[in-house]
């Protein structure tokens, strides 16, 4: 009985994803969410996480893209790359995937690479190369680029997730970086060399020649600039700069050392460690009646403020002369008697332990604490106090800090650029970005769900192959990624199983380089021809070199892409153990 609904299980998982890209497009968002009620309802599951933090991280960043784009942003950068295209027509292969790997990693999506598809086609068909090359290897380096974007939520997720186990932020973004950009040049050489180029062979071409259906190249196109098209990419340049400042600073290599160093400039205020032996004092009372809790509060706290007015009143003599701590030994000594002569009883015993404790410690340490408070008191310590607040704890998480950043970036565009907020949502890549998160609901929900059900039988088998064949993470991944439509979305639902498979913690982190050396086979969004950037570069070949075969995985881009994710596999297998 167990298999069969095991079986029922797997078809209804797999057949939603079917229907969904028979669909097409936010249909297949929808076919998840379909699939999630058949199993919770039909099949007895329990509904998977909604990775509500991918979603909200992929609405941000395309706020501030649709912004851009309609202050035309989008179309500087897109004269810009043109240029560089058209300046060095024979590199094609190599720029192409250039061009759109830094665009979506600078943006933090692979949408960007819709703008620069027409340019592609049109450099190809002037130098007689088959638009199918340039273009496969363009719209698989704009969905591996994603795994390297500092402003992705596959790599926010990715970051949180390893950072405990040793790995900071800015070593994972140079890890990533030089092996999945190292893959894309390597795969356009391979491409360059070994795949068919010559556009005037192609039979499909000629016919559609014959046919009239090929356009004549037109060069290079004039596109007439809005007047804060520039200023709006500069303002979006400076966000994503200020987002790996400020996502690096946070992280344990850089803020640990920063929280030691501000913390060497900050003496010990005998007042805020009143106000925390107050604070502490007042979580141990037990008291439920209000008004009673109110007056033992009262009662408890007279004696420390007395001590803390006394020591306000006081600086300017310890400054003056540190050692002279008489008057503020005094007050500790009064407010020790008074103290204790409070009725103890079982509701504020422990809150009255703890004053009297912690009382005697700071009074006892008075002679070394007032002098250090007298020397390094001043602006250093107040900018290091200030410092320390932001640090220690962390006040906005990585993941909130990009969300927050880019929403202040699309407000700070349409001010500046004047951009009209009634035309945002006709803007191609809002579009293009909802859609996403649709899908991203729908059928990453509908992966959860299914892992979550089964999540102990995956990690054992999880940790018994990958234990003995650690590239078979990669696989996983891969195949994962190709169904549930999202790297971020992949990275969540396989990640956390893995590592309790492996046992990686943060004393045990030996086995974590294989979450970093694999991280790049999430970019399998281009094996079922489902994508958007892959479906608007076959429509706009006019060409016909790009295309998809009879048998739906047979076409231009599947073999660009496996070629390009296992080399950035392989080479993060022999770059992240050095960094380990």
């Amino acid at each position: 009985m167990e298999i069969l609904v095991l079986i029922l299980q797997v078809a209804v998982l797999l057949g939603a994803i079917f229907i969904g890209i028979r669909l097409g497009g936010m249909a297949i968002g929808y076919a998840g969410g379909f699939g999630v009620v058949v199993l919770c309802l039909l099949l007895g599951m329990k509904p998977g996480a909604i990775p509500w933090d991918v979603i909200l991280i992929i609405m941000s960043v395309i706020a501030a893209i649709a912004a851009m784009q309609l202050a035309g942003g989008l179309d500087y950068m897109v004269q810009v790359a043109e240029k560089i295209l058209r300046k060095n027509p024979k590199y094609i292969n190599y720029l192409a995937p250039t061009v759109t790997y830094f665009l979506t990693f600078l943006a933090g999506t692979g949408h960007t690479a819709f703008s620069m598809i027409p340019v592609i086609v049109e450099v190809a068909k002037e130098q007689n190369v088959k638009p199918s090359a340039p273009l496969s290897i363009a719209v698989v380096s704009s969905q591996i680029a994603i795994t390297a974007s500092p402003v992705s939520a596959a790599v926010v997720y990715m970051t949180g997730v390893l950072e405990p186990f040793g790995w900071s932020y800015p070593t994972l973004l140079l890890v990533w970086l030089i092996t999945t950009f190292s893959a894309c040049m390597l795969t356009a050489f391979v491409v360059s060399k070994f795949f068919p180029l010559d556009l005037s062979k192609d039979p499909v071409y000629q016919e559609r020649l014959k046919a009239g259906l090929v356009k004549p190249t037109n060069g290079a196109a004039h596109i007439e600039l809005r007047k804060g098209a520039k200023l709006s990419v500069g303002i979006f340049l400076a966000g994503v700069l200020c987002v790996v400042v400020y996502a690096t600073s946070i992280s344990d290599v850089v803020r640990q050392p920063m929280l030691n160093f501000v913390s060497k400039n900050i003496p010990v205020y005998v007042d805020k460690e009143l106000d925390l032996i107050t604070r502490d004092a007042n979580n141990l009372l037990a008291i439920t009646d209000v008004e009673q809790l109110k007056a033992e509060k009262q009662n408890l706290a007279a004696p420390l403020e007395m001590v803390k007015k006394v020591y306000i009143d006081s600086i300017p003599a310890i400054k003056a002369n540190p050692n002279e701590i008489q008057k503020l030994q005094s007050a500790f000594t009064t407010a020790k008697v008074e103290i204790e002569s409070i009725a103890k009883n079982e509701q504020n015993k422990k809150a009255i332990e703890l004053i009297e404790s912690r009382l005697d410690s700071l009074s006892k340490n008075l002679v070394s604490i007032l002098p250090d408070f007298a020397k390094k008191d001043g602006v250093l310590a107040d900018l290091s106090v200030m410092v320390k607040s932001y640090i220690d704890p962390v006040r906005l998480p990585r993941d909130g800090a990009i969300m927050s950043f880019m929403l202040m970036i699309a407000t700070l565009i349409v001010i500046f650029c004047k951009v009209e907020t009634g035309k945002l949502l006709d803007a191609s890549t809002f579009k293009a970005g909802m859609t996403a998160c649709v899908c991203v609901l729908g059928v990453a929900w509908l992966g959860n769900t299914f892992v979550d059900g089964y999540k102990e039988e995956i990690g054992n088998l999880a940790g018994k192959l990958v234990g003995d064949y650690p590239a078979l993470l990669a696989v996983a991944l891969f195949f994962a990624s190709m169904l549930l439509y999202s790297q971020a979305a992949t990275a969540k639902a396989i990640m956390p199983v893995v590592i309790a498979a492996l046992g990686i913690n943060a004393t045990n982190a030996d086995s974590a380089y294989i979450l970093v050396a694999s991280f790049a086979a999430v970019s399998a969004l281009f094996v079922l021809p489902t994508y958007p950037t892959l479906l608007g570069a076959v429509q706009m070949d006019d060409t016909g070199s790009t295309r998809i075969g009879k048998f739906v995985f047979n076409h231009s881009f599947i073999l660009p892409g496996i070629i390009a994710v296992a080399f950035a596999v392989a080479l993060g297998f022999i770059v992240a153990p050095m960094f380990a």
